[in-house]
């Protein structure tokens, strides 16, 4: 009997805990609520850092390349993480050195991604090599050159990926380009 009153008595603080049947002011949102949209509310949480690592980085440069920049901020609208990838050693033919960046953005309102995708999208429309792709993430599209660089701009409700390889060389791959981009789009 004295353990079954020490349980009570410890779970007792625990009872009545849920936010939905409480007073307190918890901000929760309806469902279908747009203005309260909010982020992982239909996600699983994701390790930014996972999404592009340096074995996806050496396989679109095609080449051995090590990490060049990596930051990653959880204060504020959006959550962000970046990085860059170089490669080890310049093209021999073309003398250039391959880097590839990666950013991830996290908004806390869907409509605040659009809008994101929107203006960069809008600010790179009338640019030679604008292509929309149309089976990645809710929005894409892919910018090249041809020559340079190789970039491309994925939207998946709140999340926004950025992939950019700048100096292209002559082991990139675009094909490899291509395929982390659609692995990234399909982990969000």
């Amino acid at each position: 009997m004295r353990k079954i009153r020490f349980l009570i008595t410890l779970l007792l603080p625990f009872l009545g805990c849920d936010p939905s049947t409480s007073s307190g002011n918890y901000n929760i949102p309806k469902p279908g609520s747009v203005a309260n949209e909010k982020v992982n509310q239909t996600h699983q949480s994701i390790n930014p850092h996972s999404l592009f690592t340096l074995t996806e980085a050496e396989k679109v440069l095609g080449e051995g390349a090590h990490l060049t920049d990596s930051s990653f901020v959880t204060q504020g609208d959006p959550i962000k993480y970046q990085c860059a990838f170089t490669e080890n050693a310049s093209d021999e033919k073309s003398g250039k050195t391959g880097i590839v960046y990666f950013m991830f953005e996290e908004y806390k309102q869907i409509s605040s991604a659009k809008k994101m995708y929107e203006s960069i999208r809008k600010a790179n429309e009338s640019h030679e090599g604008v292509k929309e792709v149309h089976d990645l993430g809710d929005e894409a599209y892919f910018h090249s050159d041809g020559l340079n660089f190789y970039f491309i701009l994925i939207r998946k409700g709140e999340r926004i990926i950025r992939m950019k390889v700048n100096k292209i060389t002559n082991s990139t791959s675009l094909n490899e380009f291509n395929q982390v981009a659609k692995n990234i789009a399909d982990a969000l």
